[in-house]
């Protein structure tokens, strides 16, 4: 009420004050010459007002807002200040005050000697309003069922019961942020810099566990955590270079470490039946530690070099805990009570521009980044599956992950005359790295671009990308010793061939109007795969105009088409004769289509005082999953998935009229419009927390319909 009271007191001070003014005729934002009854310094507005939100019936307004907060009731924002003289500058900024996605900034700027600037920033995620559990907290990390699975146990109930003891919560989690940051100019030469940054993060989100196949549960893990990141730097600039030293530091904590959860079917533990909880580590307490040292020098010829080194040493020393926690197993030994895991990262970056003659560019990069993961190996005799099975681990031991990844980029550009442009680069990539299936790939890239606009009102651009891939040192027997297929390629690493032609023209046969289009066609192969991603195509085309026929008008519209599919292979097999039966292969055929049509219209000043922006976005998107079968499979007929897909249609309108010099009253209208259809979130498939095989959080997409709309007065000084 407080807030309420403020934003009304203020909003009536600010009208009586807009009315003055106008009444003295003052001339817009030189409130020096006739400021009025409300004499504020510097220069700013502020809107206040009133916003409300109407959502269709049974509308998903989690959904809706997901990223921002639309709730209905009073507001201020986009209030922004500033004032500056020879010597200093400030401005402010705040917008959505008292709401959950609220942002607060400020700025110092004594100029020659101090800059300083703070933000504050709160981001909320809201995944669902109408999510149900019967988990309640007894505290942070611990989930119960407050009894029922012994019911479930006897079998004086089903898991149904879960359905019915399952109560609805809104699911959400928010980021706060802290961001300062400073730079003190020193000498001429010398400028002093420092920032901390903090971010919060609280709430919930979706989790899973598992005590097997059949029996899972979705969970709302509890969020608890903080990073900061602090860094300081010294930079000194010369007339021919520049040369900077600097620390930055990372600190992740989490305060909740282990989740603990009941398990529905079970209230005891057994030996072979499973236990009465299930418990996993969440996110370790970790630091990173880095100092880097860059330079700049400015070098003949109209060239210059960068060099940048970085040092960092990243650790996470949390406790370990225990192979299981079903008490009726004897867990095996840990090899040592905490992670202690580190690593050290050495990152490089040196750069070369030059124009050694005219109209020709040249520019070179090479970049490296080495993880060195100093973790000792953590050895592993026994292990238990499911806190049921105890079982000998093959491996002995844990596999500590390092790489090193070099990037060269050369570049040429050459402009012969004033209306052309012709563009060539090359990028060779290579990495190496330890237990992965190829011990190194080497990606060799080529660039070649050209752009034309000799003709007056013809601008012609063509780009053509190739890419290829290759892996050393494969070594098939890591996989078949964790039971994959040893023709598997992971998507990342697996030898490619790569394609990508794209194309832009934009036409102006008259000033007032502008004509785009652009397409693109790619294709992706991986001939050296057996099973795994096989192909992945891209293909789109986009048209679209601008019409500005005068000052007051402006309109356009665009229409884009993209579609993306890809081929996948795997084979349904267990250990056995059946780990080589070709016959049991099968394909997954993904297809993603997606319509875009985007339109506005601006319409300023065109009637005296006023201001109409109208625009309309309309998506419509989906996607399919075709599973196929060879010729002679002895594989069950298959079932084919329905197809996946949602439409969004969103209209707004911005409406303001001038009242006075100082005042303005707008109106603003949102119309969102959003249906969909997938089978893995379906409200249908989803309709009751217990599952045959799981117990569901009743997490979904479902349709919305949202009105948003504000009326706002605006105040300007």
């Amino acid at each position: 009420m407080r807030i309420i009271r403020s934003i009304v007191a203020l909003s009536l001070w600010l009208v009586a004050a807009g009315a003055s003014a106008g009444q003295q005729n003052a001339p817009p934002r030189e409130p020096d010459q006739n400021p009025g009854p409300l004499s504020l310094p510097g220069v700013g507005d502020v809107d206040l007002g009133f916003r409300g939100t109407i959502f269709g019936e049974n509308s998903d307004q989690a959904l809706y807002q997901r990223y921002r907060d639309l709730r209905t009731g009073p507001f201020g924002e986009n209030f922004r200040w500033s004032t500056s003289d020879d010597h200093v500058a400030w401005d402010v900024l705040a917008t959505h005050i008292g709401y959950r996605d609220q942002q607060y900034a400020a700025n110092y700027d004594n100029f020659g000697k101090l800059k300083a600037s703070f933000e504050w920033n709160q981001i909320p995620l809201f995944f669902s309003q109408v999510t149900r559990t019967p988990y309640t907290t007894i505290s942070p990390g611990v989930l119960s069922l407050d009894g029922l699975p012994r019911q479930v146990q006897s079998g004086a109930a089903t898991s149904a019961i879960y359905n019915t003891a399952a109560t609805a919560f809104d699911l959400q989690l928010k980021r706060s942020i802290a961001d300062f940051r400073l730079v003190y100019s020193a000498t001429d030469h010398l400028d002093l810099s420092g920032y901390f940054k903090n971010m919060v993060k609280s709430g919930q989100q979706p989790w899973a566990g598992t005590f097997g196949f059949s029996d899972a549960v979705e969970l709302p893990v509890p969020l608890d955590t903080r990073t900061t990141d602090v860094g300081v730097a010294a930079e000194w600039s010369g007339t021919r270079a520049d040369v900077r030293i600097g620390y930055d530091g990372s600190f992740f904590r989490n305060n909740i470490s282990t989740l603990i959860w009941d398990n529905p079917l079970r209230s005891t533990d057994s030996p072979s039946a499973g236990p009465a909880q299930g418990r996993m580590a969440l996110w370790p307490n970790n630091n990173l530690n880095t100092g880097s040292i860059s330079a700049l020098v400015k070098l003949p010829a109209t060239s210059q070099a960068t060099a940048y080194v970085s040092l960092g040493r990243l650790s996470q020393d949390d406790a370990l805990i225990p192979f299981t926690i079903n008490s009726r197993l004897a867990a095996p030994p840990l090899d040592r009570p905490t992670a202690d895991a580190s690593a050290r990262i050495t990152a490089t970056s040196f750069t070369f521009n030059s124009q050694p003659v005219a109209h020709l560019w040249l520019n070179a990069r090479f970049r490296s980044y080495d993880f060195d993961n100093r973790t000792p190996v953590f050895h592993v005799t026994n292990t238990v599956a499911y806190d049921t099975t105890p079982q000998a681990y093959a491996p002995g031991g844990t596999s500590p992950y390092s790489f090193t990844r070099k990037l060269l980029n050369l570049d040429a550009s050459w402009t012969p005359t004033t209306f052309s442009a012709f563009r060539a680069g090359y990028a060779r990539e290579t990495v190496d790295e330890t237990f992965r299936t190829f011990d190194s790939t080497t990606n060799n890239a080529l660039m070649l671009s050209a752009d034309a606009t000799h003709v007056q009102w013809l601008t012609l651009r063509g780009q053509y990308e190739y890419d290829h891939r290759v892996g050393t040192g494969v070594d098939e027997q890591s996989l078949d010793d964790i039971g994959e297929q040893t023709s598997l390629r992971q998507f990342d690493i697996s030898n490619r061939t790569a394609h990508l032609f794209s194309a832009i023209v934009i036409a102006n046969p008259v000033s007032a109007l502008s004509i785009n289009g652009t397409g693109f066609v790619g294709r992706d192969t991986r001939p050296d795969t057996g099973f795994g991603l096989l192909s992945y195509d891209t293909n789109g085309v986009s048209v679209g105009f601008d019409y500005v026929p005068g000052s007051a008008v402006s309109l356009g519209a665009s229409y884009q088409y993209e579609r993306y599919t890809s081929l996948q292979k795997s084979r349904q097999a267990n250990p056995g004769p059946q780990f080589n039966d070709p016959t049991r292969d099968w394909t997954t055929t993904g297809a993603d289509h997606a319509h875009t049509v985007t339109a506005s219209a601006d319409f300023l000043k065109l009637w005296p005082k006023t201001d109409i922006r109208l625009a309309y976005d309309f998506v419509h998107a989906d996607s399919s999953y075709l599973y196929g079968l060879t010729a002679n499979t002895t594989l069950p007929p298959v079932s084919q998935l329905p197809l996946v897909w949602n439409t969004r249609n969103r209209v707004t309108v911005d409406a303001s009229y001038t009242l006075t010099a100082h005042l303005k009253a707008g109106l603003m209208y949102w119309f969102e419009k959003f249906t969909d259809d997938d089978f893995a979130f379906n409200p249908a498939t989803l309709n009751t927390v217990a599952q045959p095989s799981f117990l569901s959080l009743q997490y979904t997409y479902f349709p919305y319909t949202a009105n948003t709309i504000w009326g706002r007065v605006t105040y300007l000084w």
